[in-house]
């Protein structure tokens, strides 16, 4: 399956295209801390190709929810360095996806202060669960242009502090009505100053906040989640086209590791001026790897990857199948999750799900090599190219022949043996993206023979 076979997306290694979505758990403490359980919920996961975090508020004032973990403390980023070197120490790959309530909140929640939004424009329709149950939302409080501009820095120290946490890098959560969707979407974002009004002023504040994120992590390890056409917590754009085909045009100017794209769900079709193929009419327009989400089954994440896609993320799934790689891989019935148990409580329904029943260990994959070498030269240059790649999958060569050798019938050769952890991560590694760049230096220097030894001793 391509949905199983490594990738490199920006300057993230995942060992698989299957990606964790972020969802929000409740089993943060009061202050906003992780703890033993959260810990073990994670590295339960960790064979996913990549693990985004639930969504984590970036400072006091970003919170809008109860028991949601903050990333702002000391305390804090001590608790999700617990988390990233559990994941590490399984082999995964974890980015922290940073959040900004904004209006999509309530003052019980935060100590009796409104909400800040873009506009004093409230959320009409829904309910927000608070303290004392279920409340209608309020109407936020507008940001000064001031405390725009400092939120913008309040991402930046929080994307400093994943970093200190051990994190492989940080999305943006600039979906479903959070602050910085509300900042796009024109029915929420009324204001008249220079973060307000056209598609291009709107688009500022995250246009800014990316900037800040990619200052602090540097090339590839900076992501966006990103959902045009959903009208959850009333997002309701007059023209989501003109609106984020005018962000990812901008944003293909920053080197992003990603694009977390969120496919369009039946709501959308109130909207018949919207797109409804949200995958068609705006994934082309990015430049860099997209990592897709919405609803997506074992077949269909296959087709998206097959497609193009870097990668797919599946949330109820990874609830229930702490194990839902190899699952996927054994095309193994999934647990059904229980959603009593999504948002809040104990360990019940949230690190108690079952696995399978343990497979043995794949045996280690050797992959025998005779390369004939018609530029002796040249080939120092494939070897300088692809031995960063062999690494990247677990390669490691433990015999090479230290000569060049006439081979009867044939141009000199350099035999050499390649031990990998197994023999899938063996194959995935000379079928990868990542190693085209040596085969095309290979083509001009040699040419291999490459015979598959499995079990063979080291």
């Amino acid at each position: 399956m391509q949905l199983l076979t490594p990738a490199r997306i920006g300057n993230l290694v995942l060992r698989n295209r299957v990606v964790m979505s972020p969802m929000t758990r409740n089993r943060a403490d009061a202050a906003g801390v992780v703890g033993d359980s959260t810990v073990t919920y994670y590295r339960q996961r960790a064979s996913a190709g990549l693990i985004i975090t639930e969504a984590t508020n970036i400072s006091a004032a970003a919170q809008g929810y109860m028991l949601t973990p903050g990333i702002w403390s000391e305390a804090q980023v001590e608790g999700w360095r617990r988390v990233t070197s559990a994941v590490h120490k399984e082999g995964g790959t974890i980015v922290m996806q940073l959040w900004h309530t904004g209006r999509v909140g309530h003052s019980e929640v935060r100590g009796g202060a409104l909400p800040l939004a873009p506009s004093a424009v409230g959320i009409e329709g829904q309910m927000h669960f608070t303290p004392s149950g279920p409340k209608a939302y309020e109407v936020p409080r507008a940001m000064t242009t001031e405390e725009v501009e400092a939120t913008i820095e309040d991402y930046a120290t929080a994307a400093a502090n994943a970093k200190r946490a051990g994190f492989d890098g940080v999305e943006l959560h600039a979906a479903f009505g959070y602050l910085p969707n509300a900042f796009l979407v024109d029915n929420a974002n009324q204001r008249t100053d220079r973060f307000g009004g056209s598609v291009e002023n709107r688009a500022r504040f995250v246009l800014a906040v990316m900037e800040r994120l990619v200052a602090v992590w540097g090339a590839g390890r900076a992501a966006i989640r990103l959902s045009p056409t959903i009208a959850y917590n009333g997002m309701v754009d007059s023209d989501p086209l003109a609106t984020f085909s005018y962000l990812i045009e901008k944003l293909n100017a920053l080197p992003l590791a990603y694009l977390h794209l969120m496919r369009a769900t039946p709501d959308a079709t109130r909207f018949p001026h919207w797109p409804q193929d949200t995958v068609a009419a705006f994934g082309p327009l990015f430049h860099g790897p997209i990592i897709l989400n919405g609803g997506f089954d074992r077949d269909g994440a296959e087709a998206a990857v097959t497609a193009g896609a870097a990668g797919v993320s599946f949330g109820a799934p990874f609830v229930a199948n702490p194990d839902l790689v190899a699952r996927l891989a054994a095309d193994a019935a999934l647990a059904k999750p229980n959603p009593a148990t999504y948002y809040g409580g104990g360990d019940t329904g949230y690190i108690d799900y079952p696995v399978l029943a343990e497979a043995p260990a794949a045996a280690p994959g050797y992959w025998q090599v005779t390369a004939r070498v018609t530029d002796p030269a040249g080939f120092g240059r494939y070897t300088a190219v692809a031995g960063p790649v062999l690494a990247a999958f677990g390669g490691q060569p433990i015999a090479r022949g230290e000569r060049f050798e006439a081979l009867e019938g044939c141009a000199t050769g350099r035999p050499y043996l390649v031990r990998f952890p197994s023999y899938a991560a063996a194959r995935a590694c000379f079928y990868s993206a990542s190693y085209q760049e040596a085969i095309a230096l290979r083509a001009e220097t040699a040419s291999f023979d490459i015979v598959v030894v499995e079990g063979m001793p080291a």
